[in-house]
């Protein structure tokens, strides 16, 4: 768009059967799709060009899906972004405390407490309708973002497995939660977690420019909360697991998921 035509379409080519999947002797499933040529991905967002490029292509993504009606999808993942949903979680793992380990987590314990409100906040938003329900793409790391070899710019958006009714809340806000600090998931050092202003400008700066006359006031209004929403339900899903004694997440060390949980709640309080 805007004269340059530079986004590649990402096509599902049909099996024998013709479905659009093949599964497998061993119950696996496959699709096949096109090859974007002369594209690479990145890992960890470096520069603000990298932001704003990323930022354009997931919203160009979101553009062209603006007007499909949502009662055609499927929830891929049920209650995937329901804030509400992951505090009952919460709640009961804290409850039984299977691994013993509420005690010694006191001050994350505490943290969620102080930010609980948020799932009622994000409940009157989606139901008094200033957040509209859309079909968005729910997965909007860095890497689910093909850039041009040459010019450097985001041609393709991937991993399309995760399309489903949501909200752009949740696809700008986990753009925020991933691009913002360059941070491992895992860092043990927390100094390391920084909240960098010239990458947010820049991811909102990409995304407005190609979605702002689509979004409502509401959603506008909204986007950084949707940075807030994200950060807290993965943070609270990492504890959630600490609680229940890793049973969700691999771990490789002792409180490796409490680790994870206090990377996410530190980029919360820097937000």
């Amino acid at each position: 768009e805007n004269g340059e035509n530079r986004f590649e379409e990402i096509r599902l080519y049909p099996a024998k059967e013709n479905s659009y999947h093949h599964v497998d002797e061993e119950g696996n499933y496959w699709r096949v799709m096109n090859y974007v040529k002369d594209s690479h991905s990145v890992d960890v967002v470096e520069t603000a060009e990298q932001a704003y490029e990323a930022a354009k292509a997931y919203a160009y993504f979101q553009r062209h899906l603006a007007n499909l009606p949502t009662e055609g999808f499927i929830e891929t993942i049920p209650d995937f972004h329901s804030l509400s949903w992951r505090l009952q979680q919460y709640d009961e793992a804290l409850q039984k405390d299977a691994a013993g380990r509420a005690q010694s987590c006191q001050a994350e314990l505490e943290f969620v407490e102080q930010h609980r409100h948020f799932a009622d906040k994000l409940e009157a938003l989606l139901e008094s309708g200033d957040i509209p329900i859309r079909i968005t793409h729910n997965d909007t790391k860095i890497n689910n973002v093909l850039f041009n070899n040459t010019t450097r710019k985001g041609i393709a958006v991937v991993d399309l497995d995760t399309i489903m009714p949501g909200s752009v809340l949740y696809d700008f806000g986990d753009m925020m939660r991933t691009f913002l600090s360059p941070a491992a998931e895992d860092e043990h050092d927390l100094s390391k977690v920084i909240f960098r202003q010239e990458i947010f400008e820049a991811l909102h700066k990409g995304y407005m420019e190609e979605l702002g006359d689509i979004l409502t006031d509401g959603e506008k209004e909204h986007l950084r909360f949707g940075g807030k929403i994200m950060t807290f339900i993965i943070g609270l899903r990492f504890l959630t697991d600490h609680l229940n004694g890793d049973v969700y997440f691999k771990v490789a060390r002792e409180g490796h998921n409490l680790d994870r949980c206090r990377v996410q709640f530190r980029l919360l309080e820097l937000m």
